[in-house]
């Protein structure tokens, strides 16, 4: 644990700043609603943010590929700070596919709604959807300033 504080400790401030911003946007996205679908039976329509994070990955068994992919977003960003810490070369691919997939998620018109496969129309996005993107984009580009700043600094 403590190579991995060390590693923390000597990030430089830029990258401390964004990765702080990026986990703080991403846990109040947890907060609010992700999504709105037609309203189906006593369901409000909405789609929980954080109920998504801990269950979405649940979307695979119910043969709803695309959403999992998706899903793999999170895990992929949490991975990809873990790099970034540990001044892994793959932070910023892996950051990117975070980013990607979460683009992703506009190109869907319908999402699985319940355990028997029944789909329902996606009617808008909540903020939870766009804090988490941002939470996303805060790191990419964060990293991509970085590698920039880096590279220039050695010439």
């Amino acid at each position: 644990m403590k190579p991995f504080l060390n590693s923390i400790k000597s990030l430089p401030t830029s990258l401390k700043i964004t990765i702080g911003l990026s986990l703080f946007i991403f846990i109040i996205s947890l907060t609010q609603p992700s999504f709105y679908v037609e309203h189906v039976g006593d369901s409000d329509g909405l789609n929980d943010s954080f109920f998504l994070f801990l269950f979405g990955w649940m979307s695979f068994l119910g043969g709803a590929y695309i959403p999992f992919i998706i899903w793999l977003a999170n895990p992929v960003f949490f991975l990809s700070i873990i790099w970034t810490i540990n001044n892994n070369a793959h932070s910023l691919k892996a950051a990117l596919y975070s980013t990607s997939a979460a683009i992703l998620f506009l190109q869907l018109d319908t999402i699985m709604t319940s355990e028997s496969g029944s789909t329902s129309k996606i009617i808008a996005l909540g903020i939870g959807y766009k804090l988490w993107l941002t939470s996303f984009l805060i790191l990419t580009i964060g990293l991509i300033i970085n590698l920039f700043l880096m590279k220039r600094s050695t010439f």
